[in-house]
């Protein structure tokens, strides 16, 4: 994830040139969707998220800023079982992937592969 980047993404989003059709009528620069989705995090997410943890009762600064997203918010958790509190970040991550609808079938090459063709050969 880089720098100004709130959104991860699987390796079908590597290449901000590439386009993507969500109808004969509508395609989109992957740039620009990364870009509308980054802004949207930055604008919206954390404000709403924000408003609706505080609506249910959870204070604090955990959704109140970006390093939430980049770095982690510092907290400590509380497990079953456990003899204490444990300290560390917790960290919220957005992910965008494409999932094909057939998986790609990557051919597996035999050893035996130079041997058959050469077999083969007259």
């Amino acid at each position: 994830m880089s720098k100004n980047q709130l959104l991860e993404h699987n390796h079908y989003f590597d290449n901000d040139d590439d386009v993507i059709a969500f109808s004969a009528d509508s395609l989109v620069k992957l740039s620009k969707l990364k870009e509308v989705i980054n802004s949207f995090i930055k604008s919206r997410l954390l404000k709403v998220m924000t408003d609706h943890f505080h609506h249910i009762g959870i204070r604090g600064e955990f959704i109140n800023s970006f390093d939430v997203f980049k770095y982690g918010q510092n907290c400590e958790i509380l497990q079953v079982g456990s003899n204490g509190w444990k300290k560390g970040k917790i960290r919220l991550k957005v992910s965008l992937e494409f999932i094909p609808d057939e998986p790609e079938i990557k051919e597996i090459e035999s050893p035996l592969d130079d041997i058959r063709q050469s077999m083969n050969e007259p």
